[in-house]
This record gives structure tokens, sequence and C-alpha cells, in this order.
């Protein structure tokens, strides 16, 4: 099912990962999340910034706290994650945004309502009315009336293995027919870029 067979998916061959690495690298990587706090692309530049220097320092507060041995071999679990230059720092990262995805999509089949029409929602109101309608819904989107875009935006192309890809295709297209029945729809930029 997923091809290994080009020389840049060879890598990502199932049989070519230490699991127990991987593992213990994911659970390192929301360790030092709990204190530095969850950073992502949609909160304040200032912090965005500063993501790497505050995880660092999270992460040598817990190896104080733990000492070493085991500091040592979280921090270093840590960096080799942020470095992105082991196979298994790939694959965690592939895990960590597909996680997210998935939690995406479960938020939008649970709580997404169904689109409504646009002469619907306006019952008969003038155009000043709905103008005003329209930007009080804006000041007050959620998962209840608007897709969450960002997260599939954010995620397209960030995901490496074959995999994940594939798991990661799988997942739009259902959601795209999901979000279909609900009367919306889905944006080229959400679906997967190759």
């Amino acid at each position: 099912r997923d091809d290994y067979s080009s020389p840049s998916n060879q890598k990502f061959h199932p049989s070519k990962i230490n699991t127990t690495k991987l593992l213990r690298m994911a659970v390192t990587h929301d360790l030092c999340e709990s204190i530095a706090g969850d950073i992502t692309p949609h909160c304040d530049s200032g912090l965005i910034a500063s993501k790497y220097d505050k995880e660092e320092e999270a992460m040598k507060k817990i190896r104080g706290i733990v000492g070493d041995p085991l500091g040592l071999e979280l921090f270093e679990l840590w960096k080799e994650y942020e470095e992105q230059e082991t196979v298994e720092a790939l694959y965690c990262k592939d895990i960590d945004k597909f996680e997210m995805i998935v939690q995406g999509y479960e938020y939008e089949k649970e709580h997404l309502q169904h689109k409504q029409k646009e002469e619907e929602s306006n019952g008969g109101e003038s155009d000043e009315k709905r103008q005003k309608i329209k930007e009080e819904e804006a000041h007050k989107k959620d998962v209840r009336n608007e897709p969450l875009r960002g997260f599939f935006v954010s995620t397209n192309k960030a995901i490496k293995s074959p995999l994940f890809r594939r798991l990661d295709k799988e997942l739009r297209e259902r959601r795209e027919v999901m979000l279909q029945e609900k009367g919306w729809s889905v944006t080229e930029e959400e679906r997967q870029q190759d």
C-alpha cells in the first residue's frame, strides 16, 4: 500500500524505525509542552519566535528535576525532534501533525452545524442588518459555525512519510465528504498537496 521504493522514502520503511526511541521522543515532546505551553502557528508572533527558547528552557528544567542520566536522555530526544534529521524525528513530527488534523476532523464531525443558506440566515432583514449580522458572526468563529480550515491548511505538505501521507489523504477525503453533507465546501488549500 505504501511506496517505500524511492530513495527518499526508503528510510521511512517501518522495519527501519526504532519504535522504542520514537515512542520516548513523542512523550518527551509533549512533556516539554506541559511547561512551555503548546505554541502553535496561530499564537502571537512574538511567542512563535521564542518557541525554541521556551521549549529548551523547559527541557533544561525537566532535566534538572529528573536528574541525569534520564534527564540527559530526555533533553537529547527533544533536541533530536527539533532538529528533524533522523527518521524517528520525522515520524514523530508526522504523528504530531496527523493527530492534530484527526482532532480537527473529530471536532467538526461532532460540533460543526449544517451551513445555512444565505437567504435562510437573513430572514428578510435589510442589507444593513444583514451586514451587521455578518460582522457579529465573524467575531464568533468557532467549530460550530465554521470548519477548522486552519488545521488543514497549516498541516498541508508537512507530513513526510508514506504511511502518514496515505492516512492524511484518506482523512482529508473523508472530511470533504462529511463537510459536503453539512453544506460546506473545501478549499484547494485544505486538500492534500504533493
